[in-house]
């Protein structure tokens, strides 16, 4: 391995901090620690420093590298010992290299008056080094300390990079919308979810949907819905996708023939659906419906982005609500004998939606259709007048109550979603039995 400290010629990190030699950043970070406390003497400012965790963050290239370390203000709330920024230049042509910069991050807390200091490491590993990354991170973590790790970019042609790194975490996060190829990324979590049990996995993309499964499930907390939550029978989920050009006058397709090969969600062509993907198959695996293994009920289009699935078999086992298992047990009884039986089968339909002026993958409708002793209800989520705002109602048979409009800004905000899973303690099984669900939905 290479240990010379050159950084790559032209390139300088003016945001990183000093450049220091590696076995030189602890020394490096202690001078700068009496530094800030003897400011914070001078101008008798309050000093406060955390050491909760290690958070690791690999990214693919410089300006992915920029834009992480200026959102690192805005998780100054959380308690950080020491952010390691890895740059990975996996040019096959760059010299094997390790370069690292250290540096004090001080922000201030309520005022100026109390400020919030961690440590920051920025390390870039270039060309054969790579394959030491991880060694390299976790001599320069607090060996105290748990390693939460922050994988920015797609995961296709690092998964053996990142597997070597989720061996020394307590915690990964990824962003599984920025997959290339999301089957086979999602298999491959799914199988380091099952070979490392010591390492629980978050993905921001779950954590995107948060606010909308919560909202279906407030649907349901009011009395009056509550029995039509067994009967729902058809759910409709729509994403934006980025409208589709006007064809050339001669009739020639804009765009490339693909000759990727491998799973069919998996062609560069494919929309980005996860997010829809995953509400479906969370909403799939509380309402205990199983996929049928007739292949004439699931229709699956990777190109448009359109799926469809009818379900006839259902796990009332699923249902984790006791109360909810009951009132499921006595609608079923009262419609055994009828034409109407809620529970007979449920269809799934996922479908884009073009929109200009919305974040392409974006989930602008959830409806739930439900049919319980004959009575049909409609619950539905629908983009507001921005990606910000979406609005719920529900159509009961009789009335129509009130439209209600939710802000779900802090589900675009990556500061808010890392703010909340870096807080998170544990697995998260619901996460890790919806990627099984969503394998099973992509076939």
């Amino acid at each position: 391995m290479a240990t010379d400290n050159s950084a790559p010629r032209g390139i300088q990190l003016p945001w990183a901090g000093k450049k220091v030699l590696q076995e030189q950043v602890e020394e490096a970070l202690s001078t700068l620690w009496h530094l800030a406390a003897d400011n914070m003497r001078i101008s008798q400012n309050m000093n406060v420093r955390t050491s909760v965790l290690n958070f690791v963050i690999c990214t693919r290239d410089l300006e992915s590298a920029r834009k992480v370390n200026a959102l690192l203000r805005d998780l100054s709330s959380i308690h950080i010992a020491r952010v390691t920024l890895l740059i990975l230049d996996t040019a096959s042509d760059a010299p094997a290299d390790i370069s690292t910069w250290v540096t004090l991050r001080s922000f201030p807390i309520v005022s100026d008056m109390m400020r919030h200091h961690f440590e920051q490491v920025t390390v870039m590993v270039r060309g054969a080094a790579i394959k030491y990354a991880a060694t390299v991170v976790q001599s320069l973590s607090r060996a105290d300390l748990p390693v939460y790790l922050w994988w920015v970019d797609d995961l296709s042609q690092q998964e053996e990079i990142f597997q070597r790194f989720i061996a020394i975490s307590s915690r990964a996060i990824v962003d599984s919308s920025h997959f290339s190829r999301p089957a086979e990324n999602l298999r491959d979590l799914e199988q380091f979810i099952r070979d490392d049990v010591n390492c629980a996995m978050s993905d921001l993309t779950w954590s995107r949907i948060t606010a909308l499964r919560e909202l279906i499930a407030q649907f349901f907390d009011v009395s009056e819905y509550r029995p039509y939550l067994m009967g729902v029978n058809h759910i409709t989920i729509e994403y934006t996708t980025t409208p589709t050009p006007a064809p050339a006058k001669n009739g020639a397709s804009h765009a490339p023939a693909s000759s990727h090969a491998g799973h069919p969600a998996d062609q560069p062509t494919a929309l980005p659906t996860l997010s829809a993907l995953f509400l479906a198959a969370w909403l799939k695996n509380r309402l205990g419906w199983q996929l049928s293994s007739r292949e004439e009920d699931n229709q699956r289009d990777y190109v448009t982005g359109h799926y469809g699935w009818y379900m006839t078999q259902r796990d009332i086992a699923k249902v984790i609500s006791q109360p909810l298992v009951a009132e499921m047990e006595k609608v079923e009884q009262q419609t055994s004998d009828s034409s109407s039986n809620p529970l007979a089968g449920i269809q799934f339909i996922v479908r884009p939606r073009p929109m200009a002026d919305s974040e392409p993958g974006t989930i602008c409708l959830i409806r739930l259709h439900s049919t319980t002793q004959g009575q049909e209800a409609a619950f539905t989520i629908a983009r507001g007048e921005d990606d910000d705002h979406v609005y719920t109602s529900a159509e009961l048979p009789g009335s129509v109550h009130p439209q209600r409009t939710v802000s779900v800004a802090n589900t675009h905000k990556e500061s808010e979603l890392l703010h909340h899973e870096l807080e998170i303690m544990g697995r998260d099984h619901l996460y890790e039995e919806t990627i099984h669900e969503v394998l099973s939905l992509l076939g």
